[in-house]
């Protein structure tokens, strides 16, 4: 359509600018863009002359280089104003068409990040945590990581003296694929193949299955949740808490944190204060623990002492230079010291082949126990007896149930090097027993089948059974009798 909306009758001549074309009747004024983009045109006609015609009019913007994008109905109707004797300013006659620009390639990340930093307010607490900082994106084998767009081209535009106008240059993505990852060619969808972090390093992609950290986790670092192995070549501090799925090396110590591996794990020394507490599903291995919670699926190997703690695992419990000291230790096979207890005589609790998962059951089901038993002294009718008993029975027959659940790598077995020091309370499958004076090793101190109580003999290594020592112990009884017979 045509653009008259600045025609108005002829008065006095205004200020125009443009190019001017001079004729008997009329004055055009073409402006025209420096980019060729637009053509417009104003008209002044004079008291006498000719009008304006339509060959006259595209006769000029040829001549002045307006060869295509002509608006024919604008044209027309500028001519019939014209002819009319009405001044016009400024209509667009001609428009080009702008080049449209393409678009760069580029990667856009789907996999979202393991932890974000919180900044808000716990509305329940009003806690601030400032533990957490956005570090990881975890990815396991065939997650989508995310998806490389490829560069779009961009459309060639047209001025009004018929030249294209080309778009500006895009350009490709540039990247390589690194270790564990791969590359959907159809979707270009990046997929991980192993578990791990995803790893953008200048243009490389790759899931990397190891984090290092070159110095403490602090402030600086933030919680750690990554599905990898990490190293920290420093201390954890306090609340700092670290979830690495494959294993956890810590160069120096562990403060009052959460740490979780389904791997090995392996520190100098930890403080839990009583609260901090580790989740090992491989095997432990530290200098020292005090004052924590550990939970392990393998063995517990301590070099110096445990002091004070809660360690209960499906492995072996052995701190080769010193003591373990206070505290409940729970190990299916076995424990083993140079010391037990202390000088003080603080109570240390220790637990040797028993599935931890069923301890507490077991003591649970023993309170039940005697409480049922103590209510069959007070019943009055048979019918209450006939039914506590059969309670008494169902509860003795889970306990039995839960105690016979052992396995292949079970010993009920306490090896104490040097020194076994008074108020430490030894379980050995049914028997317990609280030391009440100290004894001196070395010594292995097994559950007495045939006699009860417990046994101390002559110290042997923890892959020796408890079970295999008290058969022995049976099988010379039995051939004692017979010789004794036979004299």
């Amino acid at each position: 359509m045509s653009d008259n909306s600045d025609a108005v009758p002829s008065s006095s001549e205004p200020s125009i600018s443009g190019i001017k074309v001079e004729q008997p009747g009329y004055t055009l004024y073409l402006q025209i863009t420096d980019d060729f983009l637009e053509c417009r045109c104003s008209y002044l006609p004079h008291e006498e002359g000719v009008m304006l015609t339509t060959e006259e009019l595209a006769e000029t913007l040829k001549e002045h280089g307006v060869l295509e994008m002509i608006d024919q109905i604008a044209c027309e109707d500028f001519v019939t104003m014209a002819a009319a004797g009405r001044q016009q300013l400024n209509i667009l006659l001609a428009a080009g068409a702008p080049p449209i620009n393409g678009s760069d390639g580029y990667f856009e990340l789907k996999a979202p990040a393991s932890t974000t930093l919180h900044i808000a307010e716990d509305d329940k607490t009003g806690i601030v945590d400032m533990y957490s900082v956005k570090t990881f994106i975890n990815v396991g084998p065939g997650d989508e990581i995310g998806r490389i767009f490829p560069a779009v081209p961009g459309i060639p535009g047209r001025n009004i003296k018929g030249l294209p106008i080309l778009a500006e240059p895009v350009k490709e993505l540039k990247y390589t694929l690194g270790k564990n990852i791969s590359l959907d060619e159809d979707g270009g969808i990046l997929r991980a193949t192993a578990i791990g972090r995803f790893s953008n390093l200048k243009g490389e992609f790759s899931v990397e299955e190891e984090f290092v950290v070159k110095g403490d986790v602090d402030f600086n670092v933030g919680k750690i949740n990554f599905k990898g192995f990490v190293e920290v070549r420093g201390d954890v501090l306090d609340h700092f808490d670290i979830t690495a799925s494959k294993g956890l090396t810590v160069t120096g110590n562990i403060g009052l944190c959460s740490i979780v591996s389904d791997g090995d794990i392996s520190f100098c020394g930890m403080d839990g204060q009583d609260e901090g507490s580790v989740f090992c599903g491989g095997t432990l291995h530290a200098h020292h623990i005090h004052n924590s919670i550990i939970e392990c699926t393998g063995d517990v190997h301590v070099d110096v002492e445990v002091h004070d703690c809660t360690i209960k695992t499906l492995g072996r419990i052995v701190v080769d230079k010193d003591t373990i000291t206070g505290g409940l230790c729970i190990a299916q096979g076995g424990i083993e010291a140079k010391k037990l207890g202390s000088l003080s005589g603080m109570h240390t609790h220790l637990i040797a082949g028993a599935d931890y998962h069923y301890v507490e059951e077991i003591n649970l089901l023993h309170e039940e126990l005697a409480a049922t038993q103590a209510l069959i002294s007070e019943a009055e009718t048979l019918e209450e007896i006939t039914e506590l008993r059969k309670k008494t029975a169902d509860l003795s027959g889970r306990i039995a149930f839960l105690r016979s659940k052992t396995v292949a790598t079970a010993n009920a077995k306490i090896n104490v090097k040097k020194t076994l020091h008074e108020n430490v309370r030894m379980e050995l499958g049914n028997t317990s027993e609280t030391v009440q004076e100290k004894k001196t090793g070395p010594l292995s101190i097994v559950e007495n089948l045939s006699e009860g109580g417990l046994r101390y003999i002559p110290m042997t290594s923890l892959d020796v059974k408890a079970i295999d020592i008290e058969r022995a112990f049976m099988l010379e009884k039995k051939y004692s009798k017979k010789g004794d017979t036979a004299a």
